[in-house]
């Protein structure tokens, strides 16, 4: 399961009520490594994104328009983290 920001401990406690162990039974994984992500049990695995080259990026790209300018490019990849602690398991066969 993937969960954004507060919702992936909340998704691990309703695993847990539902006798679902995490990891184990089903893996959580979460967006944008916030710091609780590491103090929930089990730590939570997560995606860390670089936030601020994304609003650098979406800041250029306002001002590229309101000047008249075309984009110089229709998409952007930046690199992400994927930030393994506990709450993830590999796949049972």
């Amino acid at each position: 399961m993937g969960y954004r920001r507060r919702l992936g401990p909340a998704c691990g406690d309703d695993a847990t009520h539902h006798s679902l162990k995490v990891p184990g039974d089903v893996s959580v994984v979460g967006f944008d490594d916030l710091t609780p992500a590491r103090w929930v049990p089990p730590p939570l695995t997560t995606v860390r994104q670089p936030l601020g080259e994304m609003g650098r990026a979406a800041a250029s790209m306002v001002i590229a328009l309101a000047g008249g300018e075309p984009l110089p490019h229709s998409r952007l990849i930046l690199t992400t983290d994927l930030i393994v602690r506990e709450s993830t398991t590999a796949p049972s066969r």
